[in-house]
């Protein structure tokens, strides 16, 4: 029997409507593969019509260690989870060692899982042979020019992964996109190497303890350098193009960049980038008007398809 994949969704209730989308999209697209959404336990509730067909929904308490606790004010603009043994861990962080403990919630069944932001929607049907190739999983690696933290991710996984190496040969790519594509056989040899290098032999404590670190870039780095690209072929093009909801002047925009973006004939959907949520979040287009203008997309897609 063929090891199964899944996609899994980290969210929470500013982006529920988001999530939501890409649910109907995946109904319509990619009705055969599994869908496992993590949310933080107070937005459990919110979320629970999302939990039908292949949809699951999980608290990310499931995955995070037992000490932390989660304060229920803000510090900083900030959630924090708070324990005795690690410093103030921000939601963010929480988010990324959610994604790399996943295997140990979601079952032994599954070989790899695709991670995939909830502003993500699909626009095309899903092809996993697109995805995997010869037994392995694609993997996006460019040379990095502008990618925002790159220096400070880099800098974290000389310090989790104990590189010997030198800077310059680790901080060449740029690893960042969706999906990112974590193998179970990877995933587990990388956490066994971030906890045979700290404390207690603890990956989970060693990555409460990192302010700031990236789950793709230190997955992809100990993939791409200590394994060889081991069950990874390597991509330079997006499956999901990017179109930042803060750039476009409107609706007419918005279509003219969709249409674009999907003449690629790798492109399978959408990336709905919000950037800088706190600073931008009144120029983004309304959600309503592109949920419409997707969903019209939808229908004249299918309709193609059927003549």
């Amino acid at each position: 029997m063929d090891k199964k994949v899944a996609i899994i969704t980290q969210s929470y209730k500013n982006d529920f409507k988001e999530c939501k989308l890409l649910c109907e999209s995946m109904d319509k697209f990619a009705p055969e593969i599994d869908h496992f959404i993590f949310v933080n336990d107070e937005d459990l509730e919110m979320f629970k019509d999302l939990k039908y067909g292949r949809h699951q929904v999980f608290k990310k308490s499931t995955i995070l260690p037992w000490f932390l606790i989660r304060l229920p004010w803000k510090m900083l603009g900030h959630h924090f989870h708070v324990s005795l043994l690690t410093i103030p861990v921000r939601e963010w962080i929480i988010q990324q060692i959610c994604k790399l403990g996943v295997f140990k919630v979601i079952g032994n069944e599954y070989e790899a899982v695709f991670n995939i932001d909830s502003e993500t929607v699909f626009m095309k049907p899903f092809d996993l042979n697109m995805w995997k190739k010869n037994g392995k999983y694609l993997m996006f690696r460019v040379k990095n020019v502008n990618e925002p933290s790159h220096d400070d991710y880099c800098h974290a996984a000389v310090k989790l992964l104990n590189w010997q190496g030198t800077y310059e040969d680790i901080s060449y790519y740029n690893y960042m996109n969706t999906p990112v594509c974590f193998v179970r056989q990877n995933t587990e040899k990388l956490l066994r190497e971030i906890a045979k290098n700290y404390w207690m032999h603890s990956w989970k404590l060693a990555l409460c303890n990192t302010y700031r670190f990236s789950e793709y870039y230190t997955y992809a780095i100990f993939t791409d350098k200590l394994l060889d690209m081991e069950n990874h072929f390597l991509i330079d093009y997006h499956v999901f193009p990017q179109i930042d909801i803060s750039e476009c002047s409107g609706i007419v925009e918005f279509k003219e960049k969709m249409k674009r973006s999907l003449s690629d004939e790798k492109a399978v959907g959408l990336w709905l980038q919000k950037k800088d949520r706190k600073l931008l979040a009144d120029k983004y287009l309304n959600f309503e008007e592109i949920e419409k203008v997707i969903k019209e997309s939808w229908t004249q897609f299918l309709l193609r398809k059927s003549d």
